[in-house]
């Protein structure tokens, strides 16, 4: 037997001619009742916190307008300093090794992006070719020191840092130096070629060794840096 809300049953198709129509009948009541009370507490909830939805949906369109604006801005940023390392490293490629310098100079200084990075990279190389090597190597120090150690721009610039400096006495900062390369499989064969001179130095040759073997043992050693630390293990 199935109930309408029109107070009638399929049963009689009447009202109040059987105990189940007035039992149907209750039951539509309590429905109705039922339905007036949600309708009640729907509008109290939505007077005391439609402020709170209304503020929700108004920060969600904030938040998205804000980020595509972000996302605006941090295109033209990178336009704009992709534009200043072009024009700087065309005066490098010319010759115009004082101007080039000051141009990546204003670039490290304001840049935002990765060409930030770049344009010290290419400081430190103008000031070593210029004889400038104590200010190459604060160059190179900069970008340790302001980049992520697993950025594929620390690690070159760790190589060059280390490369520069592999004769001087500071064996245990440049191991240290080294080692995001050394755990990186790509940079892993140049890092050793660079650490087991220091190692040796410290008088740690087993050390050494085991850094040896690893870095042969790796698929991305290329063939020449294989060669050269295998005559580095046999000294």
């Amino acid at each position: 037997m199935k109930w309408t809300k029109k107070k009638k049953c399929d049963g009689c198709g009447t009202e109040n001619e059987c105990s189940d129509c007035k039992k149907y009948q209750d039951k539509a009541f309590e429905l109705e009742v039922d339905e007036e009370l949600q309708q009640e507490r729907l509008a109290e909830f939505w007077k005391k916190y439609s402020w709170v939805i209304y503020g929700g949906v108004t920060a969600v369109l904030l938040i998205t307008a804000g980020a595509e604006w972000y996302r605006a801005h941090q295109k033209k940023v990178r336009l704009s300093e992709s534009d200043s390392f072009e024009q700087a490293s065309l005066l490098m490629h010319e010759g115009k090794n004082e101007e080039a310098l000051k141009a990546f100079e204003v670039l490290s200084k304001s840049g935002k992006t990765g060409y930030r990075v770049l344009a010290l990279m290419n400081l430190a190389d103008i000031q070593m070719n210029l004889g400038q090597s104590e200010d190459a190597i604060k160059t190179m120090k900069t970008i340790l020191d302001t980049t992520d150690k697993s950025d594929p721009l620390y690690l070159v610039t760790s190589l060059s840092y280390v490369g520069k400096q592999v004769d001087s006495s500071n064996a245990d900062e440049l191991l240290k130096v080294l080692e995001p390369a050394l755990q990186n499989e790509a940079f892993q064969g140049l890092a050793t070629e660079l650490a087991v001179p220091l190692l040796i130095k410290q008088g740690k040759k087993a050390e050494a060794n085991v850094l040896i073997q690893k870095a042969i043992s790796n698929p991305m050693t290329s063939d020449g840096s294989k060669a050269r630390l295998n005559a580095l293990k046999g000294e």
